[in-house]
């Protein structure tokens, strides 16, 4: 197996030097990936249909919104160039 290391700071834009910093040195990228897409699914699974809607005050987003929105930025960083 492969490891993915981590890249150089020329390739990726400035912006998202924090993301980067978050994966350890030496950590593969694609474990660390993986091993989020498990928690966080877990996390999801755990949450019933009817708390879905669930909004911590009327004007803020539901959790249900929190995830679709999630979900199109992870949509949009597969896509976007960097730079």
């Amino acid at each position: 197996m492969t490891m993915t290391s981590r890249p150089g700071a020329d390739e990726y834009a400035p912006s998202l030097a924090g993301y980067v910093a978050r994966v350890a040195a030496g950590e593969d990228i694609l474990d660390a990936l993986t091993a989020q897409h498990d928690e966080v699914r877990a996390w999801l699974n755990g949450i019933s249909e009817s708390r879905g809607g669930y909004r911590y005050a009327p004007d803020k987003w539901s959790i249900k919104q929190v995830v679709g929105h999630l979900s199109d930025t992870e949509r949009v960083f597969a896509y976007r160039p960097s730079g």
